[in-house]
C-alpha cells in the first residue's frame, strides 16, 4: 500500500525515567490518552506503542477523503498540542506550589522538569507493506518497509534542527499535489543522508500558515537564501545570512559553516553520525 508513516517520540526519555520512576507509566498514559485520540480523530491507525514511542500509519482506510499525508501533518501538530497543554498544567500547579510553600524543593524541582514533555515527530511515506502478523495466540497489525525507519529517523532529527515536525519530500509532495486548500508552507532544512542509508534526501519543515507569521517569514528567507549558498559550497556567504537568523533551526548551520571551510568534494549532503 501508498501509505504515510508518523512517528513520534518523546525526548530526554532517560531523565524522565530517572526522575519519576514508577510513575513514568502514569504520565505516559496521560499523553497518550489524548495524542492517541488525535490520531484517530484524523484516521491514523496505531501501529505500535514502544516505551516513549508512538508509531501511526495513514491511508490504510481506503474510503477516507481526507489526504493521508495531511491527516498526518494534521496529527502531529495536535500531538504537539497535547504536550503543550500538559507543561501548561505543570506550570500552573509549580505556581500554586511556590505560592503556597515560597519555593519548590530540590526533589520537586527535578520532578517538575521532568513532567514538562517536548515531542518530536518525524513523518515519511510510500510502498510499504501493511498487514497482520503474529501467531494464533496473538496477532497484530503493523507496518513494514524502508519509509517506516525512515519516519524514525526524521523525529530524531528534530532534535538537531530544533523544529517540532520533519517530513520527507513524499510528504511535502503528497500534499502540495493532492490536497489543495491545504493551509501549510514548506521550509526546506537540508539534505540530509541518515545513518544507514547511502543517498541524501531533502526534508522539510511543515509550518501551518496559522503560525507563518510575517516575522517568521523574514526569518525564514534569511535561511533559505543561506542554504542555497550553503548547497553551493559558498559557507562564508552563508554563514553571514545564516547569523541573520533567529530561528533556532540556524544554529547548526552556523556551527557548521563558521570557520567557512566548506569540505573537499562537497555535494550538499549532510552525512549524520549518529541516529
Amino acid at each position: 500500500k501508498q501509505l504515510t508513516v508518523l512517528f513520534s517520540d518523546i525526548k530526554s526519555f532517560t531523565f524522565i525515567t530517572e526522575m519519576l520512576g514508577h510513575d513514568i507509566i502514569k504520565l505516559l498514559n496521560l499523553h497518550y490518552d489524548r495524542a492517541i485520540r488525535e490520531v484517530i480523530k484524523y484516521d491514523g491507525v496505531i501501529g505500535s506503542i514502544i516505551g516513549d514511542a508512538l508509531l501511526a500509519v495513514y491511508g490504510v482506510f481506503d474510503e477516507s477523503a481526507t489526504n493521508k499525508s495531511l491527516q498526518a501533518v494534521t496529527s502531529a501538530y495536535k500531538i504537539q498540542e497535547v504536550a503543550e497543554s500538559l507543561r501548561k498544567k505543570m506550570d500552573l500547579r509549580k505556581e500554586r506550589i511556590i505560592a503556597e510553600k515560597g519555593r519548590l524543593s530540590q526533589e520537586e524541582e527535578n520532578v517538575y522538569k521532568a513532567v514538562l514533555l517536548e515531542v518530536g515527530v518525524g513523518i515519511d511515506g510510500g510502498e510499504v507493506f501493511w498487514g497482520t502478523i503474529g501467531s494464533y495466540v496473538r496477532m497484530t497489525s503493523t507496518v513494514i518497509g524502508d519509509n517506516v525507519n525512515s519516519a524514525s529517523r526524521l523525529e530524531g532529527l528534530t532534535r538537531i534542527y530544533k523544529v517540532p515536525v520533519i517530513c520527507s519530500e513524499y510528504v511535502k509532495d503528497d500534499i502540495e499535489k493532492n490536497a489543495p486548500g491545504h493551509g501549510l508552507v514548506f521550509v526546506e532544512v537540508d539534505t540530509v543522508q541518515v545513518k544507514g542509508k547511502t543517498i541524501g534526501k531533502k526534508v522539510f519543515w511543515p509550518v501551518p500558515e496559522a503560525e507563518y507569521t510575517r516575522k517568521i517569514k523574514t526569518e525564514v528567507g534569511f535561511f533559505s537564501e543561506g542554504l542555497e549558498l550553503y548547497y553551493d559550497g559558498e559557507w562564508k556567504k552563508a554563514y553571514r545570512l545564516f547569523a541573520k537568523c533567529r530561528l533556532p533551526l540556524a544554529e547548526v548551520f552556523k556551527d557548521r559553516t563558521r570557520n567557512y571551510e566548506c569540505p573537499r568534494k562537497w555535494n550538499g549532503i549532510w552525512e549524520m553520525k549518529t541516529k
